[in-house]
């Protein structure tokens, strides 16, 4: 039986890097039903591609946990036309998260990881110890592999320094409080952000029969915590287990909005991967947590709350 709650008791200061993104202000939420300690550390406190700038203010607050959310990244469009800040600035701002974690005396890490580490033919759903059997989708490459170097350099503190680092590895994300531009939005946020300016069509990239798992971000931001009942190095899955296509989420999302107008699929566009769904029988295990919210309930309130901006 998952009960965060008792996962969130004796622990102290908790940071949260990105902690005013959409993931990781949701966190930064529900350490506050909780009653918890947590600072959100913005970019406009400390730009984490700088080590020294990292490392002092880590050392001046002494999180016990560190959530690290911080990212650069976006949905397929923005992955093509910007592979190096999706490589590069990630791995450096991996670096000093990590290394500023272990040095200022944190004793959790939680290396926020995504579905896109997995390799593009890949056994369908993917287990956490597939990871490395492949490549991945191209669409995503650098920014994968900045992911999956997260992971590998945590297990590496894991072993080399005892240091506890876990990677929760997230499937799409949606709900309320996601992107507004729709040039840096994944296909949820983007679909919903068209959607509620009322368009005569509704257009969707490619074939639409490319197959996604979506997880709502109040059920991410529990399972993201829960990762510290996991033992140190673990990578876990997090999702829903299951996968929708992206044309039928357009008709779902065509239907929130109680819009009757034609879906126009849009073959010169990219379908990126055909299917991306994982494995969630290792989160259920080792920590009691499964996803809470059903889809078409979740893309009702988030419909909902994108009408209302």
């Amino acid at each position: 039986m998952f009960n965060l709650e008792e996962q969130l008791r004796g622990k102290g200061l908790f940071l949260i890097t990105g902690g005013a993104g959409f993931l990781g202000h949701t966190v930064k939420k529900t350490l506050d039903f909780y009653g918890k300690n947590s600072f959100v550390l913005r970019s406009s406190h400390c730009d984490l591609r700088d080590r020294q700038k990292t490392l002092g203010v880590f050392r001046e607050l002494k999180p016990d946990v560190v959530v690290h959310c911080a990212v650069q990244g976006g949905g397929i469009g923005w992955m093509k036309n910007h592979p190096i800040e999706a490589g590069e600035d990630n791995i450096r701002i991996n670096i000093n998260a990590l290394e500023a974690s272990w040095r200022s005396g944190s004793r959790h890490f939680i290396g926020v990881s995504s579905a896109c580490v997995y390799p593009k033919k890949g056994t369908i759903p993917y287990k956490e110890q597939d990871i490395w059997s492949g490549a991945p989708e191209p669409l995503n490459m650098s920014y994968a592999l900045s992911k999956r170097f997260l992971m590998e350099l945590g297990k590496a503190y894991a072993k080399q320094n005892n240091f506890h680092a876990t990677f929760p590895i997230l499937a799409n994300l949606y709900g309320p409080g996601d992107h507004l531009q729709s040039k840096r939005a994944h296909v949820v946020a983007d679909l919903m952000i068209r959607a509620s300016k009322r368009p005569k069509k509704l257009v969707v990239w490619g074939t639409g029969r490319a197959a996604r798992e979506f997880l709502h971000v109040r059920d991410a931001a529990q399972g993201v915590l829960a990762m510290l009942k996991a033992p140190a190095a673990e990578c876990i899955n997090i999702g829903s287990g299951e996968e929708v296509s992206i044309l039928n989420l357009a008709h779902k999302i065509r239907d929130c909005f109680g819009l009757e107008i034609p879906i126009e699929l849009d073959s010169t566009k990219p379908d990126g991967q055909i299917r991306k769904v994982m494995c969630v029988e290792k989160a259920v295990e080792l920590l009691g947590w499964k996803s809470q919210i059903d889809l078409e309930d979740g893309l009702r309130e988030t419909a909902a709350w994108y009408s209302s901006q």
